[in-house]
């Protein structure tokens, strides 16, 4: 039984890690900046995934952790993609080059 719970963990962590590839992989190769916040929370997921396994050996500290980022992390994107939409607005577009220009 402890060799089964060793390999679930061994599984989750290696798919943990491949989310957050995704996402970096995501950030680095994408110009749109709506697509860059939205990969940084697939990273965030994959970490999410990652603690949540780490912790699951504690069910009731894995279901307060859980609640607790979940409810964090749907704050924080209602409050990025508020800021994406007026950039949006004042800029026209959402291009990530052009804040490198506008910074230069």
């Amino acid at each position: 039984m402890m060799a089964l719970d060793m390999l679930t963990g061994a599984v989750v962590m290696v798919v943990s890690s491949v989310i957050m590839g995704i996402g970096a992989y995501g950030v680095a190769s994408s110009r749109s900046l709506f697509r860059q916040v939205l990969s940084i929370e697939v990273i965030f997921n994959g970490l999410l995934l990652l603690v949540l396994s780490l912790l699951s050996f504690n069910a009731i500290a894995a279901t307060y952790f859980g609640i607790l980022i979940v409810s964090s992390v749907a704050a924080e994107i209602i409050v990025v993609v508020a800021i994406i939409v007026a950039y949006l607005r004042s800029t026209g577009s959402l291009s990530s080059d052009e804040l490198e220009e506008e910074r230069a």
